[in-house]
Parts: structure tokens; C-alpha cells; sequence
């Protein structure tokens, strides 16, 4: 168990190192949400650190291929990890007058979650517990594979299902918004265009957009608290800039990018629980200790991500306004505090987008 361990005080010493670097540049910002932010996010990474050793503390009784001694320890994982989640919305969000989510509505949505991983952890137990047992050398391989392929099927089908079990969506309300919005769309070569308003007001005060489908027949989610916030050729260009996510062809390179990674988290995941013998722990702490070897992913994937904001930035710029999608940055910054710059090692390991002070910049050079 000594490389199990030595890769997670690694991590942890990693992401502390980080995070004190991230906070003195927030300290000299004063900016007090973002820097509890930062403080939150690394401490519930920690807290999910914690449950590989806990598995570790208790390998001695676990004993038995039964798929649900490992479906009920995927589970207790999920439990492990509630309270942390909890510490966003009703201690760092509530502080700032951020949160709009109930306690039964963060009950309800967590206990749909844990549901849903027990339904599909069941199976997929049961096969990689058979998988295991053959000691086929490509057991890891299969495993992988199913892993990503339930994965990237959920990714599929999150925006029309999914989505709609947390959140209520409605389709965006016709008028001069919409025709603006369906105008950039046909513009833009949508064959089929799906517009709707997600009710996020009811979850947090943060304001977002979402894409999905493809760049023929684009899904847009906007929340109406952006909606609220922003003016009609604001809303047009952060729609422009997600449309330019699905036209420049982000979204497939993602689903590679991941199957990449994750098949190399995987393969070290199997390499540092081989002296284990037991194959229900044995998948238990691996599927556990997968979150924290992801961190050493996270620098190459992250990097992609914030080029692609890079791009999806360029082409909202020329199919609606560079103008307009700088104004729309400054005011989603102020309103969901975010911090405008930030440290370089922090911001080249967890940021998925770039600094908006970056994006102003470039913006303003292209607009020049």
C-alpha cells in the first residue's frame, strides 16, 4: 500500500503548494469570495483524498468477490463526499449572499446523484469484478473502456434528460431576443436551432451558458440570471462564443482528450493497487484514488480547455461583437466574482479558462 499512499501525500502536498500561491495573489486583490473559493475547492479535493485511506485502514475486512460489497463501498464514497459539497452553497455561497438553493432541494439532487451512481455502478461492478477474476491482461483495458464508454454516453445524454431532473428548462420565450439569437444561428449554418432558459436563479445568484450537440443543430442553455444581467448584443455574443466551442469542433476533441487520459489514470491506477490481492478492494481503492491521480492530468487537459475559450472568444468576435463579448466578460467577472488574474502554476494546473484579464487583452488587440 506504500505507492498508494506516497501518490497521495503527493497530491495533497501538490494542491496545498498551489493553493498558498494562489491566495497570496488573491490576498493582494481583495478579493475575499475568490479566495474562499480556491480555499473550498482544494479542501473538498483533500477531504476526497481521505477516502482511499479509509479503504486502506480497512482492507483487512474486506474479503468476498460480491459485486455489492463493491457497489455498496462506490457508494459509501459518494456519502463520504457530501459534506464537502454541502461547505460551497450553504457556507462560502450563503457568506456572500450567492446561494439560492434550499437544504430539500440540495437533499433531493444529491440523493437523485447517489441513485444513479448505484444503478450504473451495479453493473459495471459485477463486469469488472468477472473482468478481474479471469486475470486477462486486458482486464484493466475492458475496464477502461467501460468506464469511458458509460461516461461519454451520460455526456450525451445529459442535456435533454439529465439535465432537465436538476434544473427546469424552458424554451427561450419568442421576441426581439430570440429572433436576434436564431438570426446568428442561421447565420452560422444551424440547420436546427434549440434556444432554451435554465432556471439557475433558483440554485445560485452565478450566472452561465452551456453548449451542446453540434455546430448543424446547436443545444444553448442560458441561465436567466444571465439573461437578466446582460443586454441583447452581449447575450448574442457569449452565444456566438459558445456556437464557435461546436463549430471549431472543441467538444469531439474533449471526449478523445478524456478517453486519453483517462485510459493512463486507469492503467497507473492498476499499477499502484497490483499488491493487492482481493478484487473487490483491489477496484474499490482504484476507482477511489482516480479523482487524485487526475490532478497529474489536469495541466494538459486544462491547457486545451482555456485555448479553446481562446478560439471560441475569436469567433464570437467575428460572427457577433468583440465589443459586446468584452462587455458581457466584465460584467459575468464582477457577478460571479471571479478573480480577474491569478497565479500562473494555479492557473496552468486548474483553470479550465484563460484569466479575463487575458481575454480582454487579446480581444482588445483583435478589435484594434
Amino acid at each position: 500500500m506504500l505507492p498508494v499512499i506516497c501518490t497521495l501525500v503527493l497530491v495533497a502536498a501538490l494542491r496545498l503548494l498551489l493553493l498558498l500561491r494562489q491566495c497570496a495573489v488573491l490576498r493582494t486583490q481583495d478579493q475575499a469570495y475568490a479566495l474562499g473559493l480556491v480555499s473550498q475547492r482544494v479542501g473538498q479535493q483533500l477531504w476526497q483524498q481521505g477516502w482511499p485511506l479509509i479503504l486502506i485502514a480497512t482492507l483487512p475486512w474486506l474479503s468476498g468477490a460480491d459485486p455489492l460489497t463493491l457497489l455498496a463501498l462506490v457508494v459509501a464514497g459518494g456519502l463520504w463526499e457530501l459534506p464537502a459539497k454541502a461547505v460551497k452553497p450553504f457556507g462560502l455561497d450563503a457568506r456572500h449572499g450567492m446561494n439560492r438553493m434550499t437544504l430539500a432541494a440540495f437533499a433531493r439532487e444529491q440523493a437523485i446523484q447517489l441513485a444513479l451512481l448505484a444503478a450504473l455502478a451495479l453493473p459495471a461492478a459485477w463486469l469488472a469484478l468477472q473482468l478481474l477474476a479471469r486475470t486477462d491482461k486486458r482486464a484493466w483495458l475492458l475496464i477502461w473502456a467501460l468506464g469511458w464508454g458509460g461516461w461519454a454516453v451520460l455526456r450525451a445524454l445529459q442535456p435533454q434528460f439529465a439535465a432537465r431532473v436538476f434544473d427546469r428548462l424552458d424554451p427561450l420565450p419568442a421576441g426581439a431576443l430570440r429572433s436576434r439569437l436564431e438570426a446568428l444561428l442561421s447565420r452560422s449554418g444551424a440547420r436546427v436551432q434549440r434556444l432554451f432558459v435554465q432556471a439557475s436563479s433558483a440554485r445560485s445568484a452565478q450566472a452561465n451558458a452551456q453548449v451542446s450537440g453540434s455546430a448543424r443543430a446547436p443545444r444553448i442553455v442560458l441561465g436567466d440570471t444571465l439573461l437578466a444581467m446582460l443586454q441583447a448584443d452581449e447575450v448574442e455574443a457569449v452565444v456566438a462564443h459558445e456556437l464557435g466551442h461546436l463549430q471549431r469542433g472543441h467538444l469531439r476533441f474533449q471526449l478523445l482528450m478524456i478517453a486519453a487520459a483517462s485510459f493512463l489514470m486507469v492503467m497507473v491506477a492498476a499499477a499502484l493497487t497490483a499488491g493487492i490481492a482481493e478484487p473487490v478492494a483491489r477496484l474499490a481503492i482504484a476507482w477511489a484514488l482516480l479523482p487524485s491521480l487526475w490532478f497529474f492530468a489536469l495541466p494538459l487537459t486544462n491547457y486545451w480547455y482555456r485555448r479553446f475559450e481562446f478560439e471560441a472568444d475569436d469567433s464570437a468576435a467575428r460572427q457577433a461583437s468583440g465589443a459586446a463579448l468584452a462587455r458581457a466578460l466584465r460584467q459575468l467577472t464582477r457577478n460571479n466574482r471571479n478573480a480577474p488574474v491569478a497565479d500562473r502554476w494555479y492557473e496552468r494546473v486548474y483553470h479550465t479558462h484563460p484569466a479575463t484579464s487575458e481575454r480582454l487583452a487579446r480581444l482588445d488587440r483583435a478589435g484594434t
